[in-house]
């Protein structure tokens, strides 16, 4: 079994590479809190093998975005670009959670994050943006849409017969899976890291069960969909992500 003391350790380790100080006077709100949050936050949580820390910046960004924790989205803005991820990665993170938590909360990500450009002199290189008729749009979305979730992607809310549902879905097949999903800066592989946090965050069960497999369509293993979801918890909470781990495995049968 791991010593306390070595998960102080190895949470030290993790908390020193995304760049956060010893003692931090904005988190020692309480007596011996930093020492709790190294051990149980950074050791126990960050430092596990099985998902690089790039990757679990991803789904840490995406959890706090989803659930607009904005003091603390900011503090790892910049631990995430202390590590080197691009602003424009950062971008495209908080445009995707936009698409499950709702476009007031990418404004809110952005303009928080266009702060802390600006206070380190970032300037973020222009993109160019694919430029789709609609109806190219639209077939670009269903492929990416079937692509991702194989022959579940018209099942349920996404079935082409669903009368309640059809005024709305064939617009998140075109905006969703056609535009978001395949927008430069972050692949789709990234993209399902943050998809799956996002819904952990926000307790979307039926879709993280859905997107959780899908994942397996994206390069991610098993192991590593299960990190993702852990990695979340410090952040929206650990029953939040013990219901997610729960309806993952049960998706799996």
């Amino acid at each position: 079994m791991t010593t306390r003391e070595a998960l102080r350790q190895s949470g030290a380790a993790i908390r020193e590479k995304l760049g956060f100080p010893a003692n931090d006077p904005e988190t020692e709100l309480a007596p011996g809190f930093n020492h709790l949050a190294e051990e149980f936050v950074w050791g126990s949580i960050w430092a596990r093998p099985g998902l690089a820390l790039e990757d679990r910046m991803l789904a840490v960004l995406s959890a706090l975005t989803s659930k607009q924790r904005l003091p603390q989205l900011r503090r790892y803005i910049g631990a995430a670009l202390h590590i080197g991820v691009p602003p424009r990665t950062l971008q495209e993170v908080f445009i995707h959670c936009g698409l499950y938590s709702g476009f007031p909360t990418i404004l809110n990500a952005l303009a928080l994050a266009n702060e802390v450009f600006a206070e380190q002199g970032i300037v973020v290189p222009d993109t160019e943006m694919p430029d789709l008729d609609a109806e190219a749009l639209m077939v670009l979305g269903r492929q990416t849409m079937l692509k991702l979730h194989g022959d579940r992607a018209e099942r349920g809310y996404a079935a082409p017969d669903n009368k309640t549902t059809a005024a709305m879905y064939p617009t998140a097949i075109a905006y969703g899976y056609g535009e978001l999903w395949n927008r430069p800066g972050l692949d789709h592989r990234q993209r399902m890291i943050c998809a799956v946090a996002a819904f952990t965050a926000i307790d979307h069960l039926p879709q993280l069960a859905k997107f959780a497999q899908s994942a397996l369509n994206t390069g991610l293993t098993r192991e590593q969909i299960v990190e993702i979801i852990m990695q979340t918890g410090p952040y929206s909470g650990f029953p939040r992500a013990l219901n997610a781990l729960s309806a993952f495995d049960d998706a799996l049968g």
